[in-house]
């Protein structure tokens, strides 16, 4: 079969700015209703757009431990997941679900 030059797309590669961040990782928590585990893969993508390194040492953690933190079936404290979303450029905010 020829190369078609298509590739699977990566969001990683379009969250160039914290502002695209915070958009899609919104976007995510309200398309899934608020999935914990797929909002901490949104922020596996967001910490391979800023670069794992960054973002841990921003985050106060070792690429290990970052990695750990956001595996599929982890369960990473909160202070953990505020710490990975500020090393990432988002503010968590909460508002009433009425």
């Amino acid at each position: 079969m020829a190369d078609l030059g298509i590739r699977e797309f990566d969001p990683a590669e379009v969250l160039t700015s914290a502002e695209r961040i915070v958009a899609y990782i919104q976007v995510v928590a309200d398309d899934t209703d608020n999935d914990a585990g797929e909002i901490i893969r949104a922020f596996r993508v967001a910490v391979r757009a800023r670069g794992a390194s960054i973002v841990a040492a921003d985050a106060g953690l070792s690429e290990l431990a970052l990695h750990e933190a956001l595996a599929d079936g982890a369960d990473p404290s909160f202070a953990t997941v505020l710490n990975i979303a500020r090393a990432v450029g988002v503010r968590v905010s909460f508002q009433s679900t009425n």
